[in-house]
């Protein structure tokens, strides 16, 4: 195998990796911020006393759980994203298009990753108001979020998964 192909190799690996550590992370965040708000209705309506910290903790495993998945949408293409242009420009263009489209994610993981880890820094020695965790950790969740970005599209790029749209085009969904 080539030193190009294995690299590719690499990266697809790296994402794959990372996918399924991101979906084993949020599946037990989720499960565990159900709990929170579950304990904090029967709390609240059931015994007459609200918890002081169930709702910050679900705030905060929500965060996290929607910058993780949205990484996901990047690897498995199911991110939000119009295709009416797509669909509709001749063969020839479309692979220019998503090109730029695949390298504007990138971008955007970047900038998700760089700004998100000066604001944890910006940030740091700050505490939650009901729990007193760092706040640092919540804000965390954005650099996380941008470095799963950057290689998810980076691996969709390089191994061409970024050029085959995941929507049929409109002919396609057309019965005639």
């Amino acid at each position: 195998m080539s030193p190009l192909r294995s690299g590719i190799a690499a990266v697809d690996g790296l994402s794959g990796l990372l996918a399924r550590l991101t979906v084993v992370v949020a599946v037990t965040m989720t499960g565990v911020m159900v709990a929170s708000l579950v304990l904090q209705i029967v709390f609240r309506y059931g015994l007459g006393q609200a918890l002081t910290w169930s709702e910050e903790l679900a705030l905060f495993l929500f965060t996290w759980i929607v910058l993780l998945v949205g990484s996901l949408g990047v690897r498995e293409g199911f991110h939000v994203r119009l295709t009416l242009l797509h669909d509709y420009l001749p063969g020839w263009l479309r692979l220019p298009l998503d090109l730029v489209l695949g390298l504007l994610v990138l971008g955007f993981g970047l900038v998700l990753l760089t700004s998100g880890s000066d604001y944890v820094t910006e940030t740091l020695g700050q505490v939650s108001a009901a729990v007193g965790y760092p706040i640092e950790a919540l804000h965390l969740a954005a650099p996380v979020s941008g470095g799963l970005v950057v290689v998810h599209a980076l691996a969709s790029l390089l191994n061409g998964s970024a050029f085959r749209t995941a929507v049929p085009p409109v002919e396609e969904l057309s019965d005639g």
